[in-house]
């Protein structure tokens, strides 16, 4: 009797143990509603549209009226560094991948140069134009591609798409997949809130650590998670009060989220959560 009990009690500890595992898994590892700190931005960067991290201590970002990446130093609490790569226009999204920057407009056009070499920018073809209205630039280092995020219309020449699209641009064979990678669809997360809601994207960023897929949403105010596998996992309604426009979503390496707001009449800032 005595054996059997203790057999039961050792296999309770090892269902508990994988339950309690299971519930860490689900959770989500940042406090959205306690940023860690707050940077408050000069006043020409009251619509700073797109952010990535550049180095460490330090992120780029866009003013989403010129073609400039400006440097924001986190310790310094101040911009360190400007380059201008184009003339006037709705820049988006911008994304570093090793010495290059990549900066995106709501039309489609993307750019590319090294942060190395000043005065040389290269324009890239893609299949978005206006109507998709393109609103984020990240990129996913497994499968070495850029992600295109489309707040409006996700159809392509040849391709229709019912819902919101995320595409991928492949470095090494500089080719666009030919279908979305991710397919935001209303009805979907309508059915996990309970009620009418609608969803854009503006800003999309790889986890370095989980390499889930982190997407924010200004029109929505929600921030939207996808495992691995493409499957939307968490879907969280942001505070207006804490993220006015939330419009950029970039990471540190290890793990630190960073979240960029436009503010009417006043500096962006940008909120930091710790990863925990």
């Amino acid at each position: 009797m005595r054996k059997t009990l203790k057999a039961l009690f050792i296999l309770y500890l090892i269902l508990n143990s994988f339950v309690s595992s299971g519930q860490e898994k689900n959770k989500m590892s940042y406090d959205l509603n306690k940023p860690d700190e707050t940077y408050i931005l000069p006043e020409y960067l009251e619509e700073v549209s797109g952010l990535t991290y550049y180095q460490p201590g330090q992120l780029a970002m866009l003013n989403d009226e010129h073609g400039r990446m400006f440097v924001y130093d986190l310790s310094k609490k101040k911009i360190v560094r400007r380059v201008r790569f184009e003339g006037k226009g709705d820049f988006e999204g911008i994304e570093r991948v090793d010495d290059y920057i990549y900066a995106i407009k709501s039309n489609g056009k993307l750019y590319r140069f090294n942060v190395k070499i000043e005065g040389v920018v290269e324009k890239i073809n893609t299949p978005f134009d206006s109507e998709n209205d393109v609103e984020g630039l990240g990129y996913d280092p497994d499968s070495n591609q850029l992600l295109i995020a489309l707040k409006a219309s996700g159809d392509i020449k040849g391709v229709e798409v019912k819902g919101k699209a995320i595409y991928g641009y492949h470095l090494s064979s500089q080719e666009f997949t030919k279908t979305p990678l991710y397919i935001i669809k209303n009805k979907d997360l309508e059915r996990v809130v309970g009620k009418k809601f609608r969803l854009r994207p503006s800003g999309v960023a790889v986890h370095p650590i989980s390499r889930e897929t982190y997407v924010v949403a200004a029109s929505g105010n929600s921030l939207l998670v996808f495992d691995t596998e493409g499957k939307p996992k968490h879907l969280f309604k942001l505070r207006t009060s804490l993220f006015p426009q939330p419009e950029g979503i970039a990471f540190a390496p290890n793990g630190d989220m960073f979240i960029s707001n436009e503010m009417d009449g006043e500096g962006g800032k940008i909120l930091k959560f710790v990863f925990r």
